[in-house]
């Protein structure tokens, strides 16, 4: 059968303009495929066709949901719960038995001699459990990986395709298509596959190396170094904690909310690649080509070796391939979130096919320089680096873009990018750090989920996945054992949790959070984070995004460069004060009716050190940020800070109720140049 990559209606609205120019919408869907619901359990449908079913059943029967469990994965599928099943054919695991023979890695294609191990990945890799959530059908489906992962605790990755007579065919992990979809059972969705799910085993590193049309930048990781810098893969010591996997409900006393400590801790990374024919293109065909092209185009400073020291951190080419480096796991629905942003109360589905504005997130890279990438989205993809101008009424970008910035891809064709530990993505342009990125992209209000600084959060899959709470322990964003050493320092008494909403996802909720998450930590609290760095040397406020209400505390905040040694800033925050409080003054816009009215406002506010909270969101029944009382926007530090320097800061409390809220939810970097500049700073 001859395969035609295409795009289908499902992913037409949503994929990369690069992609939409050269392919177009097919509307001939086959539903010949279609399964009609007759009430069964998902045991039960592989029970009644084993001439399509027997060998899984076989390994269903040999494997168990987990080391401790005494049943198997029978019983399992056979109970109530929400899984969704990408079943292999008999005959797909007959030949993915056949390969493995072929390589060693069985003695035997006898069914009943499968080792463990081989049972293990073929049945891991084909289900996941979704929880509280349903499972998937293909109508959830959208171009890139779901949002929750297998039992081998690997993202699934979808795209789209067609056959030579122009029907539809969806991908699974690239080389898989799905022969017989939405097969409805009482417990999930059977998706039944040609071929065996075995995602690479590679690291992210090997398997950019090994990929064809990747040979340059897989050189070039090799010739700096950083291929050793992507080895990471799991914290194997952590789960020797007593509190791995174990349900936590505000531990150290209090009311709180039901939620688990994270059974693993994992490590991953991510890469944006130009391929060989984008460097091609640029009349880069060696180190020396690209050497040249740097030196016109990149924005360094007088340390910048261009010798062939190629481990050197100041080396020139290290530091162009650490650029394109991100110390996390990043799937490509997640690049950037879709929440609750202006516009986005549609009922779409969170892919960005739907919404009112831009979305972006800032990125620290692997550079030691500690550089940022702004990845943005926009309605026909994803772009690094991107400056956009907006209508300052509806905020809709204005075409075209000042500077246009870097494509990058949701895949590579036929080549998998899915690693052990991470994901590449192709990207259409050299990615650089040019003069442009700090002084014109970055020269910007930077606002921050909190969320976005820890790179656990993303490569563990815990931002934006469950509804109920994530509690970590003092040492899970430690540097410990390879970890990112975001928060170096947690007491104890901290109680961390992560909340998220996520299934409020466009539509209205009563969440008052930028991106629909947040932290609430309780005890007697006391954790240090490490600060992104800012894009060059000068004078900028940071600002602590208020939720405020009763149950909430007062902290003392402490900013610094030495995290064992913090200088307190101000005096203690109180975030029980909401917006009617007299030392904060707010009203709302309408009742204040006039422009000059509302800036002097704002203005009277500022001098509080208080801010509104921003127009760009809009966290509950229709109201921006700006109409919430509640939301606000407290000046946590103004004064000078360094590019390339790590600062951090502390937040400790004041009260000795354990039970009262620290609230943490996101952070605003502004330079002066858009706080007092020559323009008024837009209220988005």
């Amino acid at each position: 059968m001859k395969i035609k990559k295409l795009l289908t209606p499902v992913c037409c609205s949503l994929l990369i303009a690069a992609t939409c120019v050269q392919q177009s919408c097919s509307e001939k869907i086959d539903d010949s495929a279609l399964y009609t619901f007759v009430g069964e359990m998902m045991i039960d449908h592989f029970t009644n066709d084993t001439a399509t079913y027997s060998d899984y059943l076989v390994l269903l029967d040999q494997v168990h949901p987990s080391k401790k469990s005494p049943s198997t994965m029978r019983a399992l599928l056979a109970a109530r719960g929400n899984y969704t099943c990408f079943a292999p054919t008999n005959e797909a695991i007959r030949h993915h038995l056949d390969s493995l023979l072929v390589i060693g890695e069985v003695s035997s294609t006898d069914i009943h001699q499968v080792p463990d191990s081989v049972a293990e990945s073929i049945v891991f890799n084909s289900i996941i459990e979704n929880g509280d959530n349903p499972a998937f059908a293909t109508t959830d489906f959208v171009e890139g990986a779901l949002t929750t992962t297998n039992m081998n605790d690997r993202y699934v990755n979808i795209s789209y395709g067609n056959d030579s007579t122009g029907a539809t065919l969806i991908f699974v992990n690239t080389n898989s298509i799905i022969i017989e979809k939405d097969i409805e059972v009482e417990n999930g969705y059977i998706h039944t596959i040609d071929k065996v799910l075995s995602p690479s085993t590679a690291t992210l590193a090997d398997l950019i190396e090994t990929t064809e049309n990747l040979t340059f930048f897989g050189d070039l990781l090799k010739l700096t170094g950083l291929e050793s810098k992507l080895l990471a893969y799991k914290d194997y010591d952590y789960e020797d904690n007593e509190k791995a996997g174990a349900i936590g409900t505000n531990v150290n006393g209090g009311s709180g909310w039901n939620g688990t400590f994270p059974e693993h801790r994992y490590f991953g990374f991510t890469a944006f690649v130009e391929t060989d024919s984008v460097f091609a293109e640029k009349g880069i065909n060696n180190i020396e080509d690209l050497k040249n092209y740097i030196k016109e185009n990149a924005y360094y400073d007088e340390n910048t070796s261009y010798g062939d020291d190629y481990y050197n951190p100041n080396n020139a080419i290290y530091q162009f391939v650490a650029y394109h480096l991100l110390p996390e796991r990043l799937i490509w629905n997640r690049l950037v979130i879709y929440s609750n942003e202006k516009g986005f109360y549609s009922g779409s589905p969170n892919d960005g096919t739907k919404f009112g504005v831009n979305v972006w997130e800032y990125y620290e890279t692997m550079d030691p320089n500690r550089r940022s990438i702004k990845i943005t989205g926009i309605r026909n993809g994803k772009k690094i680096n991107r400056l956009s101008r907006y209508n300052m009424l509806s905020y809709r970008e204005i075409s075209p873009a000042p500077i246009e910035g870097v494509n990058i891809n949701a895949n590579n064709g036929q080549f998998d990018n899915n690693a052990m530990n991470g994901y590449y993505y192709p990207i259409d342009d050299i990615l650089l750090w040019t003069e442009d990125v700090p002084t014109r992209v970055l020269n910007e209000r930077m606002r921050y989920d909190v969320s976005s600084l820890l790179p656990e959060m993303m490569t563990n899959n815990h931002r934006h996945h469950r509804t109920q709470a994530w509690y970590y322990t003092p040492d899970y964003f430690t540097s410990k054992n390879g970890g990112s050493g975001a928060i170096p320092i947690m007491s104890e008494e901290t109680d961390f949790a992560y909340l998220s909403n996520y299934q409020n996802e466009g539509s209205q909720g009563t969440w008052t959070n930028f991106q629909m998450d947040e932290f609430n930590i309780r005890g007697i609290y006391d954790f240090v984070l490490r600060l992104p760095p800012v894009p060059y040397t000068g004078t900028y406020e940071i600002r602590y995004g208020v939720n405020a209400n009763n149950n909430r505390g007062m902290g003392q905040i402490y900013i610094g460069t030495n995290p064992n040694n913090l200088p307190a800033v101000g005096i203690p925050i109180d975030l029980r004060l909401t917006g009617s409080s007299s030392m904060i003054n707010w009203a709302s816009d309408s009742s204040l009716g006039t422009d000059e009215a509302i800036e002097d406002k704002d203005k009277a506010m500022r001098h509080n050190g208080y801010m509104k909270g921003p127009k760009y969101f809009y966290p509950a029944n229709n109201v921006s940020g700006r109409d919430c009382e509640i939301c606000l926007r407290k000046v946590i530090f103004t004064g000078q800070l360094e590019a390339g320097k790590t600062y951090y800061v502390r937040f400790k409390s004041v009260l000795e109720s354990s039970s009262t809220q620290f609230f943490f939810d996101y952070l605003e970097f502004v330079p002066k140049s858009v706080y007092n500049g020559d323009e008024p700073e837009d209220k988005w």
